[in-house]
C-alpha cells in the first residue's frame, strides 16, 4: 500500500490504485471510464417522476404512514420541532479563511457550512413532504438560494478548486432537494436552481475529472472519492431529464467510485476508522441506491458486495457500549448515523437497527446532518425480523473477532456492552488517515477506557503535509507501542494480523511489524493473549539490526501509580482499575510521564531498556483489578530454551520458540487471586 495520508482535509496523496485486481495509475481510469459505462447507462428518455432518488411516490406515502407509529412518532416529533427552530434561523455565511486561521465573527469554514446547509435543507424539505406547510419548503428554498448567489465559495479553502468535499456535500444537497421538492418548484424557481448548480458544482466537477490528469480524489479508495464523486452521481441522477450536464457527469461520477468500493474486503473492515467510515458510507450508499433506482446495474452490484453486506458489523464491533469507540487513526470517534436503517432495510439485519437506536439524541437546535430526515426515510417498522418485534433481542456480535482485510481485532470479555474489552492495531500505516501505530493496544473497562488511542486534534494547516509525522498523536511514541532506539514507525509499511489462535482458555493474535521502523528493524511482534476472558498477556518480540534501546508505552487520561507489592503500574479510570505488569522487571525500567506534546494533559507508563539491547522478549500482563480489593497477581517468565513459560499468579501461559518467532502454545489454569 502506498496511499498517503489524506481525508476531509488533506493533501495529495500519492501512488496508484485499484480497479479490480489490477493495479491502474490515476491517469488511464480515465481511458476506462467510457469503456466501463458505454451500453449500461440509462436513457435520460422515460424517467421515473421526481421524487425517484431515495424513494418514490408510493414509497414516500409509506414514510408518511409508518412516520405516525409508535416507534417513529417521536423521530416526526423532533423533526418538526427541528424545522420550526430553522424557520428564523440565521443565514449561513461562509468565510474565506484559510485552515487554522481565524474566521469573521459569525461566519463558518466552508465545509461547515455545507454540512449545517445540508442538515438544514433535508429537514425542512422532508417536513413539507409530510404535512405540506409551505412555510418549510419556501426556508429550503430561500437557504439553496442564498447558498448560490451569496456563498463567496463552493469550495473549501483548505483545499484545491474547483472541486472537494464541500462541492460533493453541496451536490449530494441540492440534489435531494430538487429531486424532494420538484413538484412544489415553479419553473423559475427549478431554472434557478438548476442553472445555480451547474455553475457552481456541475462544470466544476466536470472540469476536474475530464482532463487529461483529473484530481486526485476522483481515483482514491477513501472518503474523499464518495463525497465527490457520489455527491456529484446524486446531484446528476436528480437533474437528468433537465440538464445536459448530467448524463456526461454519470459517464464519469460512476466508474469513478469503482476504487472506493474495491477497497472493501469481504469482512467489510474500514481502514479509516469508524468516523470515517461514517462519512465516506454515507455517501456510498446513498449514491448506490440512487443509481440502483435510476437503473444503472452499478448500484446493484455496489450494494451487493460482501464487503458492504457486513460492514455495518465494523462499528459495532469498535464501538461497544453507547459511549466508547475502540478505533483507531484519525477519526476514531463513534459511528452514529441513519445509514444504518438504510443497511437494517437493505440487508434485513436488526443489528444495525438496534445499534443506531441506541444513539443519544442531539440537540434539536444542533447544526448537521440531518438525523431524522433520513431516519424517517430508512426505519422500518412493523417487520417481524426488527429487534422490538423479537423478545430480550440481543445483537450477534462475536465477542472476540477481527476484521484480517485492514489488520484490526477486538477481544472481549462478551458482546454487547462488554465489561472488558482490548482493540489491537496492525494493518498498514499507509492507509487513509493512518497513524505510525502498528502493534498498538488499547483496552477498556464498560463505559472506561483505561489504555488509551489519542486520536486527533483539529486539523491545523500542515497536519496532512510533511509535517505529520511530526504531531504527537500520530507518531509511535502517541500509541501504546513499541519505540525502537527512541524512534518510531514510518508511513506506507504494511503490517501483519496472524490469528486468532485458540485454545483450551485462550484467543491469541500476532501483530506482525517487521521492518516498520525508521531504525531498521528486521522483527517486531506482539502477540496479545486473552486468557480466560479474564485478563491479557502481551508479548513483545522485538530484535533490532543492531543494539539499541527498546520502549514500551501507555497512556491512560487516569492516574498511573506503582503497586505496593509484587512490582507492576495501576492505571485507574474513573471506577475501572488495572494492573500493567512486566513479567522481568530485569529488563526494563519503569517511568511515569506527562509527555507535551499532546493537546491535554495525559499521564503516561514509558516501559524502557535501561541500555542498548540486541533484543527483547518480555511478557507484560493487564489485568483488570477489583477497586479496594488489596490482591497483587505476581507475574514472571521463564526462558526454557524453545519455550517461554510465563505464570500470571496461578495460570501458566506457554509459547513456543519457531524459526519465524514464538507462538502461543498453551494455557493452563491454576488456583488465582485473580478474579
Amino acid at each position: 500500500m502506498n496511499r498517503g495520508h489524506t481525508g476531509q482535509s488533506g493533501s495529495v496523496p500519492t501512488g496508484s490504485h485499484k480497479l479490480g485486481s489490477v493495479p491502474l495509475p490515476r491517469l488511464s481510469l480515465i481511458a476506462l471510464v467510457f469503456a466501463i459505462v458505454a451500453g449500461t447507462s440509462p436513457a435520460s428518455q422515460g424517467l421515473a417522476p421526481h421524487p425517484r432518488l431515495l424513494f418514490d411516490r408510493a414509497e414516500l406515502s409509506a414514510i408518511q404512514a409508518r412516520s405516525t407509529s409508535a416507534k417513529l412518532a417521536p423521530v416526526r416529533e423532533r423533526l418538526f420541532a427541528r424545522a420550526n427552530a430553522l424557520l428564523t434561523a440565521s443565514p449561513l455565511l461562509v468565510s474565506t479563511s484559510g485552515r487554522g486561521q481565524a474566521d469573521p465573527p459569525g461566519t463558518l469554514k466552508g465545509l461547515d457550512a455545507a454540512r449545517r446547509l445540508q442538515g438544514r435543507v433535508a429537514t425542512l424539505a422532508l417536513a413539507f413532504l409530510l404535512n405540506g406547510d409551505r412555510r418549510y419548503r419556501d426556508t429550503a428554498v430561500a437557504q439553496l438560494d442564498f447558498a448560490i448567489t451569496s456563498w463567496p465559495i463552493w469550495v473549501d479553502t483548505a483545499h484545491a478548486p474547483p472541486f472537494d468535499l464541500m462541492a460533493g456535500e453541496m451536490c449530494l444537497t441540492f440534489g435531494l432537494a430538487y429531486d424532494w421538492l420538484y413538484a412544489s418548484l415553479t419553473d423559475a424557481e427549478r431554472m434557478r436552481l438548476r442553472e445555480g448548480v451547474e455553475r457552481r458544482a456541475l462544470r466544476p466537477y466536470l472540469e476536474a475529472t475530464s482532463g487529461a490528469k483529473p484530481m486526485w480524489w476522483y481515483s482514491a479508495d477513501h472518503n474523499w472519492n464518495t463525497v465527490t464523486n457520489g455527491g456529484a452521481t446524486v446531484l446528476a441522477l436528480a437533474l437528468q431529464g433537465d440538464s445536459p450536464l448530467s448524463d456526461q457527469v454519470l459517464r464519469l461520477s460512476v466508474p469513478g467510485m469503482v476504487p472506493y468500493w474495491n477497497n472493501f474486503g469481504a469482512d467489510g473492515g474500514w481502514e479509516e476508522g469508524t468516523g470515517y467510515w461514517t462519512y465516506g458510507h454515507r455517501y456510498a450508499f446513498m449514491a448506490a441506491d440512487a443509481l440502483r433506482r435510476a437503473g444503472w446495474v452499478e448500484g446493484d452490484r455496489y450494494l451487493a458486495r460482501e464487503g458492504a453486506r457486513q460492514t455495518g458489523m465494523f462499528p459495532l464491533v469498535f464501538n461497544p457500549g453507547t459511549k466508547l469507540s475502540a478505533s483507531f487513526s484519525d477519526s476514531s470517534g463513534r459511528a452514529a448515523d441513519p445509514i444504518f436503517y438504510f443497511m437494517n432495510r437493505e440487508y434485513r439485519n436488526p443489528d444495525y437497527a438496534w445499534f443506531q437506536d441506541r444513539v443519544a439524541l442531539r440537540s434539536v437546535t444542533s447544526e448537521g446532518w440531518p438525523d431524522e430526515a433520513l431516519a424517517l426515510v430508512w426505519r422500518d417498522v412493523d417487520e417481524s425480523w426488527l429487534p422490538e418485534s423479537r423478545a430480550a433481542f440481543r445483537p450477534l456480535i462475536p465477542a472476540s473477532t477481527a476484521f484480517p482485510s485492514i489488520g484490526w481485532a477486538m477481544l472481549a470479555s462478551e458482546q454487547p456492552d462488554p465489561p472488558l474489552f482490548l482493540a489491537f492495531k496492525s494493518g498498514s500505516t499507509g492507509a487513509n488517515h493512518s497513524h505510525l501505530d502498528l502493534n498498538h493496544v488499547t483496552v477498556g473497562m464498560g463505559d472506561n477506557m483505561v489504555l488509551i488511542d489519542l486520536g486527533s486534534r483539529s486539523y491545523p494547516a500542515d497536519y496532512f503535509s510533511s509535517a505529520r509525522a511530526g504531531y504527537y498523536e500520530i507518531s509511535t511514541a502517541g500509541h501504546n507501542a513499541v519505540l525502537v532506539g527512541g524512534k518510531g514507525q514510518v508511513f506506507n509499511k504494511d503490517g501483519a494480523l496472524r490469528g486468532p489462535f485458540e485454545g483450551a482458555g485462550y484467543t491469541a493474535y500476532t501483530g506482525v511489524a517487521d521492518g516498520s521502523y525508521e531504525v531498521s528493524t528486521p522483527r517486531a511482534r506482539r502477540t496479545v493473549v486473552f486468557v480466560d476472558r479474564r485478563y491479557y498477556v502481551l508479548l513483545d518480540e522485538v530484535v533490532p539490526a543492531s543494539a539499541a534501546p527498546i520502549e514500551l508505552r501507555f497512556h491512560s487520561y487516569g492516574t498511573i501509580a506503582p503497586r505496593p507489592q509484587r512490582g507492576g503500574w495501576t492505571v485507574t479510570q474513573a471506577d475501572s482499575a488495572m494492573d500493567v505488569v512486566p513479567a522481568d522487571l530485569s529488563l526494563l525500567t519503569g517511568t511515569i510521564d506527562s509527555p507535551s506534546g499532546w493537546t491535554r494533559a495525559v499521564n503516561l507508563l514509558r516501559l524502557a531498556s535501561p541500555q542498548a539491547v540486541r533484543g527483547l522478549t518480555l511478557a507484560t500482563a493487564i489485568i483488570p483489578r477489583t477497586r479496594g480489593v488489596a490482591t497483587y497477581p505476581q507475574v514472571s517468565q521463564e526462558d526454557r530454551g524453545t519455550e517461554l513459560r510465563v505464570r500470571v499468579d496461578g495460570d501458566q501461559i506457554v509459547f513456543r520458540q519457531t524459526a519465524d518467532g514464538y507462538v502461543i502454545s498453551s494455557v493452563t489454569k491454576g488456583q488465582s487471586l485473580l478474579p
